[in-house]
């Protein structure tokens, strides 16, 4: 495979952090492309890059259903 992803929106890869915005600015400073800057939902936050090829992952906090108290 090689070059810009056709569908960047197909398989999405989450990465799970406690500190979705931190790592959200740190990332954006690289200069990755910025597809929803850090947003709350469902007691969580995500975030959507994209990868050099235009993939898209995102930065998510663990869902609160899988939290450990």
């Amino acid at each position: 495979m090689q070059g810009r992803s056709k569908d960047p929106g197909r398989i999405m890869i989450n990465f799970e952090t406690t500190q979705v915005k931190e790592e959200f600015e740190r990332i954006k400073a690289l200069g990755v492309v910025v597809i929803k800057a850090p947003y709350e939902m469902g007691g969580g936050w995500i975030a959507t890059l994209a990868d050099p090829d235009g993939n898209y992952f995102q930065l998510i906090t663990q869902w609160a259903s899988n939290r450990r108290l």
